[in-house]
């Protein structure tokens, strides 16, 4: 089973790839173009290509929500929205399965704690280098933890 997890998002995605349990690689999708729709359609072909260029039986990726505290960017939720959307529809026209995975479920899973973001992205970066003795950025970080908990709570691969 060769598995893909994602990290997305519009500018930087996190990417992992697993082969039967192991983690085998990792990195980023970097993006600069400033027009959104055009992001949109270079996410979606760098995904593809990861998923064609290592035989990805199944991908998994963080699934979205709107933030209702103050300051909250509906904009961002938009445009996340749209990522999320281009995912779903190039799995479904390549035949991928996938699973989408709240980052609420993975974090319980792995024990990553912090009441705020930046002490749960650090605490995701411990985690990883705890567990695969490596020290990704915090993007590709997510993404592992990600591709971990599918592994141990989806696909049930033994720890």
């Amino acid at each position: 089973m060769r598995l893909l997890s994602l990290d997305q998002a519009s500018k930087i995605t996190g990417w992992a790839i697993f082969n039967d349990g192991s983690l085998e690689d990792y990195g980023k999708i970097e993006l600069e173009e400033e027009n959104v729709g055009m992001r949109l359609v270079e996410l979606r072909e760098r995904i593809k290509l990861l998923i064609l260029a290592n035989n990805i039986d199944m991908v998994a990726f963080e699934d979205i929500q709107l933030q209702t505290s103050i300051g909250s960017n509906v904009v961002t939720f938009k445009v996340l929205s749209c990522v999320y959307g281009i995912i779903l529809e190039l799995l479904e026209e390549l035949g991928i399965e996938y699973e989408i995975v709240p980052s609420v479920k993975w974090k319980s899973t792995l024990g990553i704690k912090g009441k705020k973001r930046p002490e749960q992205k650090q605490n995701a970066q411990q985690y990883v280098l705890d567990t695969y003795g490596v020290k990704p950025t915090q993007d590709e970080c997510d993404a592992i933890c990600i591709g971990t908990h599918v592994l141990h709570s989806v696909i049930q691969t033994a720890w």
